[in-house]
């Protein structure tokens, strides 16, 4: 999968490197099938998503060049200085489009976005907020499944909690999409397109004045 991105108006591309992911994914090298799949499904459905190294539960950055850690030739490293890093998992960061809510209340949660610095898009008249997410792979994929975690300044910029068992909300921005023993294995780019975009159109529904209670009536999300 070739991955594509823009650091100081400068455009860099390079290919994802298996053995460097499976530096800090065994699964990757165990189940190659279960890797082909999320990198085929992540390029046609969500193509402009980048896979990171990380550590600790977090991604990293290059402490001198502030660039993520990228699987790039044989190794984990930065994609501008190319110094290798010690990871011990892969993450997706991107962003998911969700439209924006008409109500008034929302307009304002809104212009609170606008002036964090969060992007949001215009296409046919219609505007879309770019939700910011980080996807974790589990050391276990695809048997157990991924923790999917929102920006907490986004949460906080919306008036919404980082962690709220009413709003689905595990702790620090982290999502609850499944119920239980709900989990069933399915590529990323599954659980990003249809239970975390439900998740995103509950939680906007609350920032623009409705119930949690409400909101997540007839969401798949749990």
């Amino acid at each position: 999968m070739l991955q594509h991105t823009q650091i100081n108006q400068r455009d860099y591309s390079w290919r994802i490197d298996a053995t460097a992911a499976a530096s800090a994914a065994a699964w990757v090298a165990a189940k190659p099938h279960v890797w082909q799949a999320d990198l085929q499904g992540m390029a046609t459905y969500f193509p402009h998503w980048l896979l990171v190294g990380g550590r600790a539960g977090r991604p990293l950055q290059c402490a001198t060049c502030h660039a993520p850690i990228v699987p790039l030739s044989a190794a984990l490293r930065c994609l501008l200085c190319q110094q290798p890093h010690t990871c011990d998992n892969l993450f997706w960061v991107g962003q998911i489009p969700a439209l924006a809510r008409p109500e008034t209340h929302f307009q304002q949660r809104q212009a609170d976005l606008r002036q964090a610095g969060f992007a949001e898009v215009t296409i046919a008249q219609q505007t879309y907020l770019l939700v910011p997410l980080t996807v974790s792979y589990p050391q276990q994929w695809p048997n157990q499944e991924p923790l999917i975690a929102y920006s907490p300044r986004w949460l906080r910029t919306l008036g919404l909690p980082t962690s709220s068992a009413a709003h689905h909300l595990i702790s620090n921005g982290r999502a609850c999409i499944f119920g239980y023993a709900d989990w069933v294995a399915q590529p990323i780019h599954s659980v990003l397109g249809q239970r975390m975009l439900n998740h995103i159109t509950s939680l906007l529904k609350i920032a623009a004045g409705q119930s949690p209670a409400h909101a997540f009536i007839g969401r798949s999300a749990h």
